[in-house]
């Protein structure tokens, strides 16, 4: 799956992961709160498989998921 992410600083990421969901892609953005709600980390994470690219999930703008 192909998802292009666009901060708010206008600069745009394209990752590219197999076997690859909307819900893997977000799921380290979020942390669980013991009342069963989550919230927004506002700190660094991966966007990638590889460990190259960090952002703050608080300045993404959009994500597009990119059919082939």
């Amino acid at each position: 799956m192909k998802i292009k992410v666009v901060m708010d600083s206008g600069k745009e990421y394209v990752i590219c992961e197999n076997n690859y969901s909307v819900n893997d892609f977000t799921r380290p953005f979020f942390a669980d709160l013991p009342n069963g709600s989550r919230v927004l980390n506002n700190n660094l994470v991966y966007l990638d498989g590889e460990n190259k690219i960090l952002v703050n999930p608080t300045r993404i703008s959009s994500i597009e998921i990119i059919e082939k």
